[in-house]
């Protein structure tokens, strides 16, 4: 090859790698290749940018009557559930069946969520609007629901009460008072005390019954058993159901059935709803009816071992790293765009 210029005689080097030209990373990249690899991050990009907006578009609060007096008649029937965060397709069942029961209110009893993000939320928001409900769905908080890494005590519960509203209230319905109190962080503190006694200080001798529900069982009635409030905290709380006659108490926490007894006052556990199941122990739901002289009968329903075919659906709502693509795809938009400027530089330098 003939050198215009002597002094790269003799190199090897052809006079383009001796120009000073920058070379192309990995040498000079081929059009065709960059443009494809340009067009799959602009595709991935979009993709992602839809999926943010059009699927993952957030579902209406679910909230509960806070506060209102629910006009009913008696004999009438309410559910009990909880513990569903694990096997979506065994809650969706559940929600299936009880609205075949004919039953007038839906106590939740925690742990609705798999994880405190606001993704996690949101699916079931999204699975609760896809069953269409037509009677009131009343939560309460479970440890679950439980922001243990906020900065400070009021927002631990931040995502709950955006999606479920208020983590303590009362309703009524008939003949029958609801309280649903608080103990998510397995302690009875001393404000929540306070307004449980003022709520049923001011309400109680309204109402021919009285059910109080919560996540956390005051105590776990199984030999040996720690599934419960913290030592010493039950104590605190008992005194104040059995000064007013609490008709009965319904928690969660256990991932199976059990009864207990406060002084009296009958305690029914139910947390098998969708978690996974203690050994022998089927997923089941409570169904309670409300008789017009007083009376109320607890009864469990149980349901088939169901195999869990939301998760593809869970995996896409709830578990979609769509930040991490957004900002990979935005990457690799980038170094496209660079490789194709580059490249169109180098061709147009004299050889």
């Amino acid at each position: 090859m003939a050198y215009d210029d002597p002094a790269l005689a003799g190199t090897g080097a052809t006079p383009r790698q001796r120009s000073g030209v920058p070379r192309a990373f990995f040498g000079r990249p081929r059009p065709k290749i960059v443009v494809c690899c340009l067009g799959g991050a602009i595709l991935l990009l979009v993709m992602t940018v839809l999926w943010h907006w059009v699927l993952h578009e957030v579902p209406p609060s679910v909230v509960p009557p806070a506060g209102e007096v629910l006009e009913g008649t008696v004999p009438f029937r309410f559910a009990i559930i909880s513990d569903t965060r694990g096997n979506q397709t065994v809650f969706e069942e559940a929600l299936r069946r009880i609205k075949g029961e004919d039953v007038r209110l839906i106590l939740h009893a925690g742990d609705i969520v798999k994880r405190v993000k606001p993704h996690y939320f949101d699916w079931i928001l999204h699975e609760l609007d896809e069953e269409g409900l037509t009677v009131p769905f009343c939560p309460v908080p479970g440890n679950h629901e439980l922001d243990k890494k906020a900065a400070n005590a009021a927002d631990r519960l931040k995502l709950y009460q955006r999606s479920f509203g208020p983590r303590r209230y009362w309703f009524s319905y008939a003949n029958a008072l609801f309280v649903a109190f608080d103990d998510s962080t397995e302690r009875c503190r001393p404000e929540d005390l306070e307004w449980l006694e003022a709520t049923l200080d001011r309400l109680r001798g309204q109402y021919q019954l009285c059910f109080v529900y919560m996540h956390v069982p005051p105590r776990d009635p199984r030999p040996g058993g720690s599934h419960a409030l913290q030592p010493g905290e039950a104590e605190k709380l008992i005194p104040i159901l059995k000064a007013h006659d609490v008709t009965a108490v319904f928690a969660g926490h256990l991932h199976a059935y059990a009864e207990d007894d406060l002084e009296g006052i009958p305690v029914y556990i139910t947390g098998g709803a969708g978690e996974s199941k203690e050994v022998g122990e089927p997923h089941h739901y409570l169904v309670c009816t409300v008789g017009a002289d007083g009376s109320y009968e607890v009864a469990r329903r149980d349901l088939p071992h169901m195999p869990n075919e939301d998760y593809a659906e869970y995996v896409l709502r709830a578990k979609f790293p769509h930040r991490a693509l957004l900002l990979a795809s935005c990457v690799l938009v980038l170094m496209g765009l660079v490789f194709v400027l580059h490249g169109r530089t180098g061709l147009s330098e004299p050889a």
